[in-house]
């Protein structure tokens, strides 16, 4: 992993979104299944919410080379409605994301950090946020 990439998932990542808080959800379950690395994909499950407010979403990894799929967690991310057109959309920092599974799977957060860039570039192609270019996928 690259220290910018180690960097990032230390800080975390928060953005403002100018969108409705079920458009941001939405965008999430069809962009997601698309994303990939290292032969994995990845899925988003509710962990907790409030509807219309509040949602905390974990991240979970895909191997589709496997019958079961093998779902494992990688991190979390949270939404939150902001008003009627604005989302804030959180990574919380590397320290909220602890957990012993988490651990155990993604050792050294690549496939965590590589989900954060795609969520990114995605939110940048549909001109929700701007940046300097895209970000790397791995």
């Amino acid at each position: 992993m690259s220290s910018f990439t180690q960097v990032l998932l230390e800080e975390g990542v928060e953005v403002e979104l100018p969108a409705k808080l079920s458009d941001v959800i939405a965008m999430l379950d069809e962009d997601v299944p698309s994303f990939d690395c290292q032969g994995y994909g990845y899925r988003v499950a509710p962990a907790k919410g409030q509807i219309g407010s509040h949602w905390d979403l974990i991240i979970r990894s895909v191997n589709p080379a496997r019958s079961d799929m093998a779902f494992a967690p990688v991190g979390r991310l949270e939404v939150e409605k902001l008003d009627h057109d604005m989302v804030l959309f959180r990574i919380p920092p590397l320290f909220e994301q602890q957990s012993e599974d988490v651990a155990n799977f993604d050792t050294d957060g690549r496939l965590f950090g590589s989900f954060v860039y795609q969520v990114l570039n995605s939110f940048q192609r549909r001109q929700l946020i701007d940046l300097p270019g895209p970000l790397p996928a791995f």
